[in-house]
């Protein structure tokens, strides 16, 4: 995972003057929920964010794309924080920090096929040339050898030309700027069945990344059954839909039943396309609306509702976020 180069970052002299609370906004969906915070973000003074608060998408590396477990997803960022706080650096990190310059530096998305192509032959430069497995550790004084092997061998291929030279630019924008007990990481996450697959006493996900949340200091932002149901609470229409048929959120055709309800309110809606305006200005209604469902962490397992006006209600306050040393 690494921070949206869209976004700006966070200056030495501001901090020194008036230091800004990243927000780090981690998505379960790929297209519905960027977009949406993203206009939020465009909008932030029309919609009076707290300008103390930077918010920070972290995006998806290679390997992670289509992740719909809000486990698998959450336990890949806290895996990322602690290898920033220990220095720790794996052979498949490294091929990450590769990719993900690569996309951001090179317009290869996580899905072109030139992307795998690249993917495969670094993985057997690790695996053949450096004779080690991605999950094994590189000692701290060997990475920018073994970036440059790998860069070596990649620019061979002709569209990877030139790949050497970008290697201090690779190792140096790697890290995610996270500052403990002073930033937010803030889930926004589905309850619906294809997100959390078993919910038992042995194997209960929603619980685990309930508690986990709690134990970091996350935001536990979840909407059930799905992140759409909050677009939809930007119209009171939403009072007027089956309770039972919005929970349980069919799929009839290629849409299901909050996106055909959102579709007659928000026309031309698809997950990757829609129109954010309209819906930027109807926000303290959908923050209103929001209260007549259920927000309750707990709750939410099983009743229909969200936490995301939580969230928003938390990025319009103006108090000052003040940070704590140690």
């Amino acid at each position: 995972m690494r921070e949206s180069k869209r976004f700006a970052q966070r200056s030495s002299k501001q901090e020194k003057i008036e230091p800004r609370k990243k927000y780090f906004l981690l998505f379960e969906g790929e297209e519905t929920e960027p977009r949406y915070f993203d206009m939020i973000n465009q909008n932030r003074d029309a919609l009076n964010i707290n300008p103390l608060i930077e918010l920070v998408p972290l995006m998806r590396s290679y390997g992670e794309n289509g992740w719909s477990s809000p486990k698998k997803i959450l336990d890949r960022l806290l895996e990322n924080l602690e290898e920033e706080k220990t220095g720790r650096v794996t052979y498949k990190r490294i091929l990450y920090w590769i990719t993900e310059y690569l996309e951001d530096e090179r317009r290869i998305t996580i899905r072109n096929k030139l992307m795998a192509y690249a993917w495969n032959i670094m993985c057997q430069v690790c695996q053949e040339d450096l004779c080690s497995n991605l999950d094994d550790e590189v000692e701290k004084k060997d990475i920018q050898t073994v970036c440059y092997k790998i860069l070596s061998i990649l620019q061979q291929e002709k569209v990877f030309k030139k790949m050497v030279d970008a290697l201090p630019e690779i190792i140096k924008e790697h890290s995610i700027t996270f500052e403990e007990n002073f930033d937010k990481v803030c889930l926004i996450i589905d309850r619906d069945k294809h997100s959390f697959k078993a919910d038992n006493q042995e194997n209960d996900q929603y619980g685990y990344v309930l508690q986990k949340c709690r134990e970091h200091g996350f935001g536990f932002y979840l909407s059930n059954p799905c992140f759409e149901f909050w677009l939809l609470l930007h119209y009171d229409k939403v009072c007027e839909c089956d309770k039972d048929k919005l929970l349980k959120n069919e799929k009839k055709g290629r849409k299901t039943y909050i996106e055909r309800e959102l579709s007659k309110l928000l026309p031309g809606y698809s997950k990757s396309k829609y129109n954010v305006d309209q819906l930027c200005s109807a926000i303290d209604n959908a923050i209103k609306n929001e209260k007549l469902f259920c927000e309750d962490e707990e709750g939410l397992r099983v009743s229909l509702g969200s936490r995301v006006g939580l969230l928003m209600q938390e990025l319009r306050t103006r108090e000052s976020p003040s940070p704590v040393y140690t």
